[in-house]
Protein backbone atom coordinates (compact mmCIF):
# COMPACT_ATOMS: atom_id res chain seq x y z
CA UNK A 1 0.00 0.00 0.00
CA UNK A 2 1.25 3.47 -0.84
CA UNK A 3 2.15 5.83 2.00
CA UNK A 4 -0.45 8.47 2.80
CA UNK A 5 1.57 11.40 1.39
CA UNK A 6 2.70 9.52 -1.72
CA UNK A 7 1.02 9.04 -5.07
CA UNK A 8 -1.62 6.27 -5.14
CA UNK A 9 -0.88 5.33 -8.76
CA UNK A 10 0.34 1.74 -9.07
CA UNK A 11 3.25 1.44 -11.52
CA UNK A 12 2.78 -2.00 -13.06
CA UNK A 13 6.22 -2.13 -14.63
CA UNK A 14 7.90 -1.63 -11.25
CA UNK A 15 5.26 -3.56 -9.26
CA UNK A 16 4.92 -0.79 -6.70
CA UNK A 17 3.17 2.51 -6.09
CA UNK A 18 4.64 5.74 -7.40
CA UNK A 19 6.89 7.34 -4.79
CA UNK A 20 6.29 10.96 -5.75
CA UNK A 21 4.89 13.11 -2.97
CA UNK A 22 1.49 14.75 -3.43
CA UNK A 23 -0.11 17.96 -2.28
CA UNK A 24 -2.28 17.92 0.80
CA UNK A 25 -5.71 16.56 -0.03
CA UNK A 26 -4.54 14.99 -3.31
CA UNK A 27 -4.18 11.29 -4.12
CA UNK A 28 -2.04 11.47 -7.25
CA UNK A 29 1.10 13.32 -8.30
CA UNK A 30 1.12 15.69 -11.25
CA UNK A 31 2.58 13.08 -13.60
CA UNK A 32 -0.21 10.58 -12.97
CA UNK A 33 -3.30 12.67 -12.38
CA UNK A 34 -3.92 12.87 -16.13
CA UNK A 35 -3.31 9.17 -16.69
CA UNK A 36 -6.64 8.27 -15.11
CA UNK A 37 -9.74 9.44 -17.05
CA UNK A 38 -11.67 10.44 -13.95
CA UNK A 39 -8.93 12.92 -13.03
CA UNK A 40 -9.01 14.89 -16.28
CA UNK A 41 -11.30 17.40 -14.61
CA UNK A 42 -8.08 19.12 -13.52
CA UNK A 43 -8.03 20.83 -16.91
CA UNK A 44 -11.27 22.59 -16.06
CA UNK A 45 -9.62 23.92 -12.92
CA UNK A 46 -6.82 25.51 -14.90
CA UNK A 47 -4.33 22.82 -13.92
CA UNK A 48 -3.81 21.29 -17.33
CA UNK A 49 -0.47 19.49 -17.63
CA UNK A 50 1.53 19.73 -20.83
CA UNK A 51 4.69 18.09 -22.14
CA UNK A 52 7.81 20.00 -21.14
CA UNK A 53 9.21 21.73 -24.25
CA UNK A 54 12.77 20.96 -23.12
CA UNK A 55 12.26 17.26 -22.41
CA UNK A 56 9.33 15.23 -23.72
CA UNK A 57 9.71 12.54 -21.07
CA UNK A 58 7.94 14.58 -18.39
CA UNK A 59 5.12 17.10 -17.99
CA UNK A 60 4.43 20.28 -16.07
CA UNK A 61 1.47 22.54 -15.29
CA UNK A 62 0.71 24.86 -18.17
CA UNK A 63 0.09 27.71 -15.76
CA UNK A 64 3.55 27.21 -14.21
CA UNK A 65 5.53 26.65 -17.40
CA UNK A 66 7.71 29.74 -17.03
CA UNK A 67 8.73 28.76 -13.50
CA UNK A 68 9.36 25.17 -14.53
CA UNK A 69 11.67 26.14 -17.38
CA UNK A 70 13.93 27.94 -14.93
CA UNK A 71 14.53 24.83 -12.82
CA UNK A 72 14.05 22.01 -15.32
CA UNK A 73 16.92 19.50 -15.29
CA UNK A 74 16.89 19.52 -19.07
CA UNK A 75 17.75 23.19 -19.41
CA UNK A 76 19.55 24.03 -22.63
CA UNK A 77 23.29 23.54 -22.54
CA UNK A 78 23.89 27.10 -23.71
CA UNK A 79 22.16 28.61 -20.69
CA UNK A 80 24.39 31.11 -18.90
CA UNK A 81 26.36 29.54 -16.06
CA UNK A 82 26.03 31.07 -12.59
CA UNK A 83 29.11 32.90 -11.37
CA UNK A 84 29.91 30.18 -8.85
CA UNK A 85 30.54 27.68 -11.65
CA UNK A 86 34.13 28.07 -12.88
CA UNK A 87 35.26 25.14 -14.99
CA UNK A 88 38.02 23.15 -13.29
CA UNK A 89 38.74 25.70 -10.55
CA UNK A 90 39.36 22.96 -7.96
CA UNK A 91 40.85 20.38 -10.32
CA UNK A 92 44.61 20.44 -10.38
CA UNK A 93 45.20 19.62 -14.02
CA UNK A 94 48.71 18.24 -14.44
CA UNK A 95 49.98 17.57 -17.93
CA UNK A 96 52.36 14.88 -16.72
CA UNK A 97 50.16 13.30 -14.06
CA UNK A 98 50.52 9.51 -14.13
CA UNK A 99 47.52 7.67 -15.51
CA UNK A 100 45.89 4.85 -13.58
CA UNK A 101 47.45 1.50 -14.37
CA UNK A 102 45.88 -1.80 -13.20
CA UNK A 103 47.83 -3.53 -10.46
CA UNK A 104 48.16 -6.59 -12.70
CA UNK A 105 50.44 -4.56 -14.99
CA UNK A 106 53.05 -4.12 -12.25
CA UNK A 107 55.58 -6.81 -11.45
CA UNK A 108 55.71 -8.32 -7.96
CA UNK A 109 58.97 -6.58 -7.06
CA UNK A 110 57.45 -3.12 -7.69
CA UNK A 111 54.44 -3.96 -5.54
CA UNK A 112 56.74 -5.39 -2.88
CA UNK A 113 58.73 -2.14 -2.79
CA UNK A 114 55.57 -0.06 -2.29
CA UNK A 115 54.35 -2.39 0.46
CA UNK A 116 57.66 -2.04 2.33
CA UNK A 117 57.38 1.75 2.14
CA UNK A 118 53.76 1.66 3.36
CA UNK A 119 54.68 -0.42 6.39
CA UNK A 120 57.61 1.83 7.27
CA UNK A 121 55.60 5.07 6.95
CA UNK A 122 52.61 3.66 8.84
CA UNK A 123 54.83 3.05 11.87
CA UNK A 124 55.42 6.82 12.08
CA UNK A 125 51.67 7.59 12.32
CA UNK A 126 49.86 7.88 15.65
CA UNK A 127 47.23 5.37 16.74
CA UNK A 128 43.84 6.63 15.60
CA UNK A 129 41.09 6.54 18.25
CA UNK A 130 37.74 4.88 17.81
CA UNK A 131 35.12 7.32 19.08
CA UNK A 132 31.62 6.11 18.25
CA UNK A 133 28.96 8.57 19.37
CA UNK A 134 25.18 8.62 19.23
CA UNK A 135 23.09 11.76 19.00
CA UNK A 136 19.90 11.98 20.98
CA UNK A 137 18.02 13.45 18.02
CA UNK A 138 18.31 10.12 16.13
CA UNK A 139 17.84 7.77 19.10
CA UNK A 140 14.13 7.09 18.60
CA UNK A 141 14.61 6.44 14.89
CA UNK A 142 17.56 4.11 15.53
CA UNK A 143 15.57 2.21 18.17
CA UNK A 144 12.62 1.80 15.81
CA UNK A 145 12.54 -1.91 14.99
CA UNK A 146 10.63 -1.25 11.77
CA UNK A 147 13.80 0.24 10.22
CA UNK A 148 15.64 -2.10 7.90
CA UNK A 149 19.23 -3.14 8.60
CA UNK A 150 20.65 -0.97 5.81
CA UNK A 151 18.70 2.10 6.92
CA UNK A 152 19.79 1.63 10.52
CA UNK A 153 23.45 1.45 9.48
CA UNK A 154 23.19 4.85 7.79
CA UNK A 155 21.35 6.29 10.79
CA UNK A 156 24.12 5.12 13.12
CA UNK A 157 26.76 6.71 10.92
CA UNK A 158 24.83 9.99 10.64
CA UNK A 159 24.27 9.97 14.39
CA UNK A 160 27.98 9.66 15.13
CA UNK A 161 29.08 12.22 12.52
CA UNK A 162 26.62 14.83 13.78
CA UNK A 163 27.67 14.16 17.36
CA UNK A 164 31.28 14.79 16.34
CA UNK A 165 30.11 18.02 14.73
CA UNK A 166 28.78 19.16 18.10
CA UNK A 167 31.75 17.74 19.98
CA UNK A 168 34.04 19.92 17.85
CA UNK A 169 31.96 22.98 18.81
CA UNK A 170 30.94 23.60 15.21
CA UNK A 171 27.18 23.83 15.79
CA UNK A 172 26.72 27.54 16.46
CA UNK A 173 24.41 30.43 15.68
CA UNK A 174 25.04 32.35 12.47
CA UNK A 175 26.46 29.34 10.61
CA UNK A 176 26.03 27.97 7.12
CA UNK A 177 26.57 24.21 6.88
CA UNK A 178 27.64 23.03 3.42
CA UNK A 179 27.07 19.38 2.57
CA UNK A 180 29.26 18.32 -0.34
CA UNK A 181 28.03 15.41 -2.45
CA UNK A 182 24.71 15.69 -0.64
CA UNK A 183 22.77 13.11 -2.67
CA UNK A 184 19.23 12.94 -1.31
CA UNK A 185 20.19 14.99 1.74
CA UNK A 186 19.75 12.38 4.46
CA UNK A 187 22.60 13.79 6.56
CA UNK A 188 21.23 17.29 6.01
CA UNK A 189 17.78 16.27 7.24
CA UNK A 190 19.05 15.22 10.65
CA UNK A 191 21.39 18.19 10.87
CA UNK A 192 18.33 20.37 10.29
CA UNK A 193 16.62 18.78 13.30
CA UNK A 194 19.64 19.67 15.44
CA UNK A 195 20.05 23.31 14.37
CA UNK A 196 16.38 24.28 14.18
CA UNK A 197 16.65 26.13 17.50
CA UNK A 198 19.85 27.93 16.52
CA UNK A 199 19.68 31.53 15.37
CA UNK A 200 20.32 32.51 11.76
CA UNK A 201 21.50 29.18 10.35
CA UNK A 202 21.47 27.80 6.84
CA UNK A 203 22.19 24.53 5.05
CA UNK A 204 23.58 24.49 1.51
CA UNK A 205 23.51 21.18 -0.34
CA UNK A 206 25.90 20.63 -3.25
CA UNK A 207 25.54 17.77 -5.72
CA UNK A 208 26.22 17.39 -9.42
CA UNK A 209 23.13 15.23 -9.99
CA UNK A 210 19.44 15.83 -9.57
CA UNK A 211 17.60 13.49 -7.22
CA UNK A 212 13.98 12.67 -6.55
CA UNK A 213 12.54 12.38 -3.05
CA UNK A 214 15.09 14.78 -1.59
CA UNK A 215 15.07 15.04 2.18
CA UNK A 216 15.82 18.75 2.03
CA UNK A 217 12.32 19.26 0.60
CA UNK A 218 10.93 17.40 3.58
CA UNK A 219 13.04 19.54 5.89
CA UNK A 220 11.78 22.76 4.29
CA UNK A 221 8.20 21.70 4.86
CA UNK A 222 8.90 20.91 8.51
CA UNK A 223 11.19 23.83 9.33
CA UNK A 224 9.89 26.91 7.59
CA UNK A 225 12.26 29.20 9.50
CA UNK A 226 15.41 27.32 8.46
CA UNK A 227 17.02 28.39 5.20
CA UNK A 228 17.78 25.32 3.09
CA UNK A 229 19.33 25.81 -0.36
CA UNK A 230 20.52 23.32 -2.97
CA UNK A 231 22.80 24.00 -5.92
CA UNK A 232 23.64 21.63 -8.75
CA UNK A 233 27.37 21.73 -9.39
CA UNK A 234 30.35 19.49 -9.90
CA UNK A 235 32.68 20.12 -6.95
CA UNK A 236 35.56 20.43 -9.41
CA UNK A 237 33.88 23.58 -10.79
CA UNK A 238 32.48 25.12 -7.59
CA UNK A 239 33.76 28.55 -6.59
CA UNK A 240 32.30 28.62 -3.11
CA UNK A 241 33.09 32.31 -2.55
CA UNK A 242 30.59 33.31 -5.23
CA UNK A 243 27.59 31.47 -3.75
CA UNK A 244 25.68 34.52 -2.55
CA UNK A 245 23.38 32.57 -0.23
CA UNK A 246 26.22 31.78 2.20
CA UNK A 247 28.04 35.10 2.28
CA UNK A 248 26.02 36.72 5.05
CA UNK A 249 26.77 33.98 7.60
CA UNK A 250 29.66 34.47 10.01
CA UNK A 251 30.74 30.81 10.08
CA UNK A 252 30.81 28.17 7.35
CA UNK A 253 31.25 24.47 8.07
CA UNK A 254 31.85 21.79 5.44
CA UNK A 255 30.41 18.31 5.92
CA UNK A 256 30.32 15.18 3.78
CA UNK A 257 29.63 11.49 4.21
CA UNK A 258 31.26 8.86 2.02
CA UNK A 259 32.56 11.03 -0.78
CA UNK A 260 34.53 8.96 -3.26
CA UNK A 261 38.29 9.48 -3.39
CA UNK A 262 38.42 12.15 -6.10
CA UNK A 263 35.42 14.04 -4.71
CA UNK A 264 37.01 14.20 -1.24
CA UNK A 265 40.14 15.83 -2.60
CA UNK A 266 38.14 18.21 -4.80
CA UNK A 267 36.13 19.22 -1.73
CA UNK A 268 39.26 19.97 0.27
CA UNK A 269 40.65 21.97 -2.66
CA UNK A 270 37.34 23.84 -2.91
CA UNK A 271 37.48 24.72 0.78
CA UNK A 272 41.07 25.92 0.64
CA UNK A 273 40.35 27.89 -2.53
CA UNK A 274 37.44 29.60 -0.76
CA UNK A 275 39.58 30.48 2.27
CA UNK A 276 42.43 31.92 0.24
CA UNK A 277 40.51 33.72 -2.53
CA UNK A 278 38.51 36.96 -2.49
CA UNK A 279 36.00 37.45 -1.07
CA UNK A 280 37.48 35.24 1.64
CA UNK A 281 35.17 32.56 3.01
CA UNK A 282 35.37 32.03 6.76
CA UNK A 283 35.26 28.23 6.91
CA UNK A 284 35.67 27.32 10.57
CA UNK A 285 35.42 23.55 10.40
CA UNK A 286 35.30 20.44 8.25
CA UNK A 287 34.01 16.93 8.93
CA UNK A 288 34.32 14.40 6.12
CA UNK A 289 33.78 10.64 6.24
CA UNK A 290 36.12 9.05 3.69
CA UNK A 291 35.28 6.47 1.05
CA UNK A 292 36.66 4.72 -2.06
CA UNK A 293 40.38 5.45 -1.77
CA UNK A 294 40.96 3.29 -4.85
CA UNK A 295 39.26 6.05 -6.84
CA UNK A 296 41.77 8.74 -5.91
CA UNK A 297 43.68 10.42 -8.74
CA UNK A 298 47.17 11.84 -8.50
CA UNK A 299 46.26 15.14 -10.17
CA UNK A 300 43.57 16.00 -7.63
CA UNK A 301 45.01 14.31 -4.51
CA UNK A 302 45.87 17.05 -2.00
CA UNK A 303 48.49 15.12 -0.03
CA UNK A 304 51.10 14.81 -2.80
CA UNK A 305 53.73 16.77 -0.86
CA UNK A 306 53.38 14.44 2.12
CA UNK A 307 53.74 11.33 -0.03
CA UNK A 308 56.86 12.76 -1.68
CA UNK A 309 58.36 13.42 1.77
CA UNK A 310 57.66 9.76 2.61
CA UNK A 311 59.58 8.61 -0.45
CA UNK A 312 56.73 7.66 -2.78
CA UNK A 313 57.13 8.52 -6.45
CA UNK A 314 54.22 9.79 -8.61
CA UNK A 315 54.19 6.51 -10.52
CA UNK A 316 53.72 4.59 -7.27
CA UNK A 317 50.51 6.47 -6.48
CA UNK A 318 48.40 4.24 -8.70
CA UNK A 319 49.83 1.20 -6.87
CA UNK A 320 48.85 2.75 -3.54
CA UNK A 321 45.28 3.34 -4.72
CA UNK A 322 44.91 -0.21 -5.97
CA UNK A 323 46.31 -1.64 -2.75
CA UNK A 324 43.85 0.49 -0.75
CA UNK A 325 41.00 -1.59 -2.16
CA UNK A 326 42.41 -4.66 -0.39
CA UNK A 327 40.94 -3.32 2.86
CA UNK A 328 37.33 -3.56 1.68
CA UNK A 329 37.04 -5.85 -1.33
CA UNK A 330 36.66 -9.08 0.69
CA UNK A 331 38.39 -11.31 -1.84
CA UNK A 332 39.83 -14.78 -1.39
CA UNK A 333 42.69 -15.84 -3.65
CA UNK A 334 43.53 -19.24 -4.94
CA UNK A 335 46.76 -20.20 -3.22
CA UNK A 336 47.42 -22.69 -5.98
CA UNK A 337 48.54 -19.70 -8.04
CA UNK A 338 51.72 -19.75 -6.04
CA UNK A 339 52.72 -23.09 -7.48
CA UNK A 340 53.19 -21.58 -10.90
CA UNK A 341 55.74 -19.13 -9.50
CA UNK A 342 59.44 -19.75 -9.38
CA UNK A 343 60.30 -21.65 -6.20
CA UNK A 344 64.06 -21.06 -6.37
CA UNK A 345 63.95 -17.27 -5.96
CA UNK A 346 63.79 -16.38 -2.24
CA UNK A 347 62.85 -12.79 -3.08
CA UNK A 348 59.97 -14.03 -5.23
CA UNK A 349 58.81 -16.32 -2.42
CA UNK A 350 58.91 -13.37 -0.01
CA UNK A 351 56.79 -11.28 -2.40
CA UNK A 352 54.26 -14.07 -2.93
CA UNK A 353 53.75 -14.32 0.81
CA UNK A 354 52.96 -10.63 1.01
CA UNK A 355 50.70 -10.56 -2.01
CA UNK A 356 48.73 -13.77 -1.63
CA UNK A 357 47.94 -13.82 2.10
CA UNK A 358 44.46 -12.31 2.28
CA UNK A 359 44.71 -11.33 5.96
CA UNK A 360 47.96 -9.54 5.27
CA UNK A 361 46.42 -7.85 2.23
CA UNK A 362 43.56 -6.47 4.28
CA UNK A 363 45.92 -5.00 6.88
CA UNK A 364 48.11 -3.44 4.21
CA UNK A 365 45.05 -1.96 2.51
CA UNK A 366 43.96 -0.37 5.79
CA UNK A 367 47.44 1.08 6.28
CA UNK A 368 47.37 2.63 2.80
CA UNK A 369 43.97 4.22 3.49
CA UNK A 370 45.29 5.71 6.74
CA UNK A 371 48.36 7.01 4.94
CA UNK A 372 46.30 8.69 2.20
CA UNK A 373 44.02 10.22 4.83
CA UNK A 374 47.02 11.50 6.77
CA UNK A 375 48.22 13.30 3.65
CA UNK A 376 44.87 15.11 3.59
CA UNK A 377 45.23 15.98 7.26
CA UNK A 378 48.67 17.48 6.63
CA UNK A 379 47.18 19.53 3.78
CA UNK A 380 44.58 21.08 6.10
CA UNK A 381 47.11 21.66 8.90
CA UNK A 382 49.20 23.84 6.57
CA UNK A 383 46.39 26.36 6.19
CA UNK A 384 45.66 26.59 9.91
CA UNK A 385 43.30 23.74 10.73
CA UNK A 386 43.67 21.58 13.82
CA UNK A 387 42.83 18.13 12.46
CA UNK A 388 42.24 14.61 13.76
CA UNK A 389 41.52 11.27 12.14
CA UNK A 390 38.89 9.26 14.00
CA UNK A 391 37.16 5.92 13.58
CA UNK A 392 33.64 7.28 13.96
CA UNK A 393 31.82 3.96 13.59
CA UNK A 394 32.62 0.25 13.82
CA UNK A 395 33.58 -1.99 10.92
CA UNK A 396 30.42 -4.07 11.25
CA UNK A 397 28.48 -0.89 10.40
CA UNK A 398 30.81 0.27 7.63
CA UNK A 399 34.27 -0.74 6.46
CA UNK A 400 34.72 2.91 5.43
CA UNK A 401 34.69 4.02 9.07
CA UNK A 402 37.24 6.84 9.27
CA UNK A 403 36.51 10.56 9.24
CA UNK A 404 38.52 13.75 9.58
CA UNK A 405 37.49 16.42 12.06
CA UNK A 406 39.19 19.76 11.39
CA UNK A 407 38.66 23.09 13.13
CA UNK A 408 40.32 26.45 12.69
CA UNK A 409 42.76 27.42 15.44
CA UNK A 410 41.17 29.74 17.96
CA UNK A 411 37.62 28.56 17.27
Amino acid sequence: MAEENHCMYFVRRKRRYCRMTVKKGKKYCGEHQNVLPELNCSEALGNKRIICPLDSTHTCYESKLAKHLKVCNAKRLNDARPSFIVKGINANEMREAPQHVPLSKFNDRTIDTVIDKVKAVYETLPKFPEIVLEHQILKDKIDDNSCGKSIKKHLLQNSSLLSHLERANLVKDDTCFIEFGAGKGKLTYWLGQIIKRKKNCCILLVDRSSHRHKNDNKLRNEQSSLLVERIRADIADLKLNDVTEIQRFKHKVGIAKHLCGVATDLTLSCIVQAIQSEPKCNITGVIIAFCCHHRCEYASYVGKEYLEQCGFTPNEFTVLCSIASWATCGFSLNKAANTSKTQNDPEQTKTDTKIFCSNEREKIGQKVKSLLNWGRLEYLKKIGFRSDLIYYTTTDISLENMCIVATKHGM
